[in-house]
Formats: C-alpha cells, structure tokens, sequence
C-alpha cells in the first residue's frame, strides 16, 4: 500500500471510529455539517432561544494555578511581591490609570481599551477541584436551573440557538477537562482537525458520502417517528455538499499555518489560531484553549519561569487579537480567562509561590467589556471585595471576597449578550458588577 493511500485509510478510520465518543461526535459534525445532537438523537436540539446579541466565547482555562494574578493591573499593592524580573510601569486600560507589569502595556492600544482585569476568589486550594472550581462548586446550574455544570458548558448551551453553531457544546482545544451534563468530552488538537481538512479531493468525497449515510438514516427515523418540524429542522442543518465542502476546505485553508512553532506543537498558539478559525466558521459557542502563566511554580526559586511564561502569555493574547482582527471578529467574539486558583503573593522557602485560594484574576476583552480593573489584591495577598456599582475594591460592604466568583460569571455572561433572568437562573450568588459592562457599544 502506498504512503498516501495508508494516510487516506487512517483518515477514513479515525473519522469513522470516533463515533463512540463525544470528541468523535464532533469531528464527525464537523465533516458532515450535522449538530452532534443529531447524531445521539434528533429531539434534543429543540429547546430554548436566547434572547440577546450572543457573543462566541474563547476561554482560556488552566487546572495549573498559574501565577497570573500576581503581575498584573490591581495586584500591585503594599505588602506584595511582584515579579523582580518583570519591570512594572504606570498605563492605561480604557480611561483607568494603572500600574503593572509594563509587557501588559505592550498590547495594541485598541485591545487596551477592551481590556479588564477582574480579581475574584476561587475557594479551591488543590489541583484536583479543577472540575468543581469550573462550576463555581455548584453556583453553575444546568439548563433546567438545578444540578451543577461547567461556566463555559452553560454558556455553550444558552448561546447556541441564537448563535446558530454547528454544535451546542463547547469544543475544548487544550488538555484541560471539559463536561458536558458531567461527562467528560475527549481534548481535540489543532493539528488533528488540521489533517481532517487538509487532504485530498477524496478525503473530502468520503465526508459527503457519510454524511449522505447519516442524513438517510436520520430522515428514515423521521418518517416513523418525527414530526414535521423536526423534518423540517433537519432540512435546515442539511448542508448542500458545496456547503459541507467549502467547511472543509474553509478549515483547511485557516489551519494551513500549523504548527505555528513545530517545538511547541499544539500549544497555546496553535490552539488560538485554531479556536479563531472555528469561532469564523460558527462551529462551537465556546471554544477553551490554554494560555500558561508560569503553571504551578513552587519551585521556580528566581521566578524566572513565572517571568518568561507571562511575557509569552501576554504576547498569546496579542496574537489572539491579531487572528481576531484579521478574521474581522473583534466584535463577534470574547475572551476571559478562568484559573483553579491563582498563587500566593508572598514568596515561599524556595522563592516560588505556593496555591492561593483566595486570589485569582480573570483577563478579559471583547466588545462590551469596560476596560479597567475590578476589585484587587490586599497586602496580604487575599482578594478584595468588589464594589458593585463602582468596581472598586472595597474592605467592607459591597460584593464579598468569598462571593467574587459567582460575580464575575454573572458579570461576564452578561458581557457574552445573555439576559439576566437567564444569568440569575444559571448563575447563583454574587452580584453583577455593573461597570464591568459596556453599555455604550
């Protein structure tokens, strides 16, 4: 057997033998241009409608506790110790004065006036409360308003009618764990869904014959047990084989730049330029990627880690508006970032920092986010509380360090488009923090 007919088989079987799992599900989607939901059963993709202009979601997420928090706009406080290595330096976030670690100000100027930093607290303390931690321990409800799932599973779920996305999951492009409904959805890489969508005329031709297979079998289903706007549904998410090509060819041609670094393959540029090209195409309502800070550094007794991996983070985040800029996306998709804890202020025996449970930050820009920095650190490295109606930090009153979590999902799902009553009933605890919002988009 030839090289390339052995590539075209192993193609051909990783699509069709994916089908056990979710992740299969998805790769199969994409190529079939069918919602996975569809492919499980056709009646689960009836549900509700959002009601406000939705934006896509790129989120990036960490089970690490990166030290994110600890050089950015609003941890700079008496009592702190910042990064030696990483000079601070006075700017501006929109109309708010600042002072932190100068690369931040580094950062296009359009992407400064979008740009938000909001300190929270996590109440996690170990690695392992990463799932719960993406739940804000149980504050996040599912979609009947009971149970817990994932911030960025709720969100996929309440974005995807209005959305219109292939899918109604989140598509998770990192290592990270992702559940949907509490099961764990299978990690895609960059360069996986590459070599999907970069082959030959025939890897093409065998998706359309799939999912001419799949469309059959789902309408003889219908005939006997559908109703006419199910029938009806389905005709809407049958692509035309041109439709279901120029997908495929669409990816093929916005992936064709990976790897971005061949020594860094499927990291956090790869999956940036990837979570981009799926966001244009309208494949997933969320998309996670990972963007390290310097990961878990108790050990990193110069800080030099910490310092390099935030000046390659800080630069993750310019090319993610760079990519975003060059799609004409800026103001269709949102970013934010999501710890499991941040880190300690104050340095260890070693010099690193160890886990801190009460201060994280989460970065964050889109089209109506307000710039700025909401809450901050105190000199003992805890979060503030947050002034609801100010943003300010506040040491009474107000927004409770313990409640700043459920704050700024409620905060950031309204920045999404979502309508509060769906927020309120999604999203329990804590207050909005209203400066957060840009009403004036």
């Amino acid at each position: 057997m030839k090289p390339s007919d052995q590539t075209h088989l192993k193609r051909r079987q990783f699509l069709m033998s994916g089908a056990a799992g979710i992740s299969g599900l998805l790769l199969r989607s994409l190529a079939i241009g069918i919602p996975p939901a569809w492919l499980i059963q056709p009646s689960h993709v009836f549900g509700q409608t959002s009601l406000g202009p939705i934006q896509t979601l790129i989120l990036s997420t960490s089970s690490a506790g990166d030290p994110l928090n600890a050089n950015c706009p609003g941890s700079y406080v008496n009592g702190v110790e910042n990064n030696p290595l990483l000079p601070s330096t006075d700017f501006t976030l929109g109309n708010t004065s600042t002072h932190a670690a100068r690369d931040w100000n580094s950062l296009p100027n359009p992407l400064k006036d979008r740009l938000a930093f909001m300190h929270y607290q996590t109440n996690s303390a170990a690695h392992v409360e990463y799932k719960s931690t993406m739940s804000f321990h149980g504050s996040v409800k599912n979609n009947a308003g009971n149970g817990s799932e994932m911030f960025s599973t709720a969100m996929a779920e309440i974005a995807h009618s209005q959305l219109g996305t292939l899918q109604p999951e989140p598509l998770p492009l990192c290592n990270e764990l992702l559940t949907v409904k509490g099961q764990p959805i299978q990690n895609l890489k960059p360069t996986e869904i590459k070599s999907l969508f970069s082959g030959s005329e025939g890897t093409f031709s065998e998706f359309q014959l799939l999912r001419d297979q799949v469309l059959d079998n789902l309408y003889n289903n219908l005939r006997s047990n559908g109703t006419r706007s199910q029938r009806n549904f389905l005709d809407q998410y049958a692509l035309s084989r041109s439709q279901a090509r120029a997908l495929g060819e669409n990816l093929g041609e916005l992936l064709e730049s990976l790897p971005i670094d061949p020594d860094e393959t499927n990291g956090a540029l790869d999956q940036i330029v990837a979570a981009v090209a799926l966001a244009s195409l309208k494949v997933a309502p969320v998309l996670t990627i990972n963007i390290p800070f310097g990961k878990d550094n108790h050990q990193d007794s110069t800080l030099e880690v910490e310092a390099q991996e935030t000046r390659k983070g800080i630069a993750a985040i310019a090319r993610l508006w760079h990519e975003l800029n060059r799609l004409n996306l800026t103001e269709q998709v949102s970013f934010a970032t999501m710890n499991v804890f941040g880190r300690t202020l104050s340095r260890n025996n070693s010099g690193g920092r160890n886990h801190n449970r009460k201060h994280a930050v989460m970065v964050a820009f889109g089209p109506h986010i307000q710039a700025g920095v909401y809450g901050g650190a105190l000199g003992n490295g805890h979060c503030s509380g947050i002034d609801p109606l100010t943003g300010a930090s506040t040491s009474s009153g107000g927004i409770l360090p313990e409640d700043t979590m459920s704050a700024m999902g409620k905060s950031l799902a309204l920045a999404l488009g979502h309508d509060r009553m769906t927020v309120e009933t999604r999203i329990r605890g804590g207050q909005v923090v209203e400066p957060f919002l840009n009403l004036n988009y």
